[in-house]
């Protein structure tokens, strides 16, 4: 049952973010790496993980020596990230905390966003006030790296109905409403298990933004843009990339 008072991402993230989309988050270890490369990290440098979730790169870049901190606003993630990080024997610092309000300041030589963790709220404003509590976590000359769904790839590749099925037969019906006008694609889901019992999901509702509208409001932030990639092979951001990895630096 969908409750209207709570924001779609109160809601989603928990078993629903699980079922719908946790079967092809395979790929964490090549992600990782491309962050320390990307940023050229080094053991001992401070990094912020926003919206870490259960810590799935958090963790492995802890083992790499970096100092991370995971902060997320579903405490049952950072209990799960806790728990990840005492299996792997790391320290890994949490935070509950919703992304507008991040209590660090000038703390972090990078604040990573993974996983279109950008762009949840209605507000524009709210959006913005992300990348400026962003902006001020970092030391001065420290870098973001916001990894974001390209938009060109979406409207291009844009189906308005997805059927799989997950490793314990669960049914994932996926339905998509991409607004143009707004520039947001919801996506929800109907879960169906091996009995046929059917539970419906919220799903999520996520700006989508050019590359063009993000360095503009980066720069409104105090951020400075560095260079976008395409995907976690580093390769050059094209219309027809999938991703939208973007690098900025606090300061001009």
């Amino acid at each position: 049952m969908n409750d209207n008072d709570t924001p779609w991402y109160t809601q989603f993230y928990g078993r629903d973010y699980l079922q719908a989309l946790g079967p092809g988050l395979t790929n964490t270890a090549q992600e990782a790496e491309f962050v320390v490369s990307a940023l050229a990290l080094r053991p001992g440098d401070r990094v912020l993980d926003l919206a870490c979730g259960q810590g799935r790169h958090a963790v492995l870049l802890a083992k790499r020596g970096i100092d991370v901190t995971g902060q997320d606003q579903s405490a049952e993630y950072l209990q799960d990230a806790r728990a990840a990080a005492e299996r792997h024997g790391v320290d890994l610092p949490l935070v509950n905390s919703d992304m507008r309000t991040i209590p660090f300041e000038g703390q972090f030589d990078a604040v990573i966003s993974m996983f279109t963790s950008f762009g949840y709220f209605e507000s524009e404003a709210d959006n913005r006030q992300v990348l400026a509590e962003i902006c001020n976590a970092l030391k001065p000359d420290g870098h973001v790296l916001i990894d974001l769904v390209n938009r060109e790839w979406v409207i291009a590749n844009n189906q308005p109905t997805e059927r799989r099925v997950n490793s314990d037969g669960t049914v994932v019906l996926e339905r998509r409403e991409l607004n143009l006008q707004t520039s947001r694609n919801h996506v929800t889901f109907t879960f169906v298990d091996r009995n046929g019992k059917r539970r419906e999901s919220v799903g999520h509702q996520i700006r989508l933004y050019t590359l063009t509208e993000i360095i503009q409001m980066m720069a409104g932030a105090g951020l400075t843009y560095v260079r976008v990639y395409g995907g976690f092979d580093s390769e050059p951001y094209t219309p027809s990339t999938r991703r939208m990895i973007v690098i900025a630096r606090n300061g001009s």
